[in-house]
Order: C-alpha cells, then sequence, then structure tokens
C-alpha cells in the first residue's frame, strides 16, 4: 500500500490515455453546437455584444476547432499539434466570457489545463501517435 501512494511514478501508466478520450469526448459534445442554430444565434449576439470582431466567423471556427481536435484527441492523432488550437481557443473564451480572468474561466480554463497536460505528456501509448510515430531507439 505504501508502495502505491509514497512513490512518484504513475499507478496506471496509460491512465492518460483514458483522461484524453474522455476529454475529447467531452470537447465534441461542446463543438457539436455548430450544428445547433439556436445556441449559435445566441452565441452570436453575445459575442458581437462583448465586441468579438466577425462573431459569426470566429464562433464556427471555434466550434469546428473543438469538434474536430475532439476527434483527433479520441483518437490520439497529432495530439501535441492540435492541443494549441484547442488551447487558443480555451483562452479566447476564458477572454471573452469571464474578463481575463482564468481562475473564474470554469469549464474553459479547466479544459485549457487538460490540453496544456497533453502538450506535455503525449497522448500517451494508446493512441495513433504512438503506432506512428514511437521511437523504439529510445
Amino acid at each position: 500500500m505504501h508502495s502505491i501512494i509514497f512513490t512518484s511514478r504513475p499507478v496506471w501508466e496509460n491512465g492518460i490515455c483514458l483522461i484524453r478520450i474522455i476529454t475529447g469526448i467531452m470537447i465534441i459534445m461542446f463543438g457539436k453546437e455548430v450544428f445547433d442554430e439556436g445556441i449559435m444565434n445566441d452565441y452570436v449576439k453575445f459575442l458581437a455584444e462583448v465586441g468579438l470582431p466577425a462573431p459569426r466567423f470566429m464562433l464556427t471556427l471555434a466550434k469546428l476547432t473543438e469538434l474536430i481536435g475532439g476527434v483527433f484527441l479520441i483518437f490520439g492523432i497529432f495530439t501535441r499539434i492540435i492541443v494549441f488550437p484547442l488551447m487558443i481557443t480555451m483562452l479566447t473564451i476564458v477572454w471573452y466570457m469571464s474578463e481575463g480572468n482564468f481562475f473564474n474561466g470554469g469549464t474553459a480554463s479547466t479544459f485549457f489545463l487538460l490540453f496544456l497536460l497533453f502538450l506535455f505528456s503525449g497522448p500517451g501509448r494508446f493512441s495513433l501517435d504512438y503506432a506512428f510515430f514511437h521511437d523504439t531507439n529510445k
């Protein structure tokens, strides 16, 4: 018991894969709002009020980033590349929805931290990145 609790080694080395897949599913749930005209119109109205330039275009771009990025995360393909546009999207949400206060950013701040985790740790063993790009010489 002490060896599991009082160690810096992971309890389950593939846990990052599970977190990546669940995060991908969750971000897709937000991205699929691109297909709901009522929700999109409400967001566009809010974004126009807070002064975001080209609110319809920017919102569509953000929602497509969430949708496509979520699929990439689920499969673990180009993980370290896709997290950059996802992190920018989350920071933009924090900036406009929480007036730039990262600690009041709620879900967007949490997603940003998860994407930062994937940037630093990679997608894990159960991913297409691992299958295609794993260096067996190391």
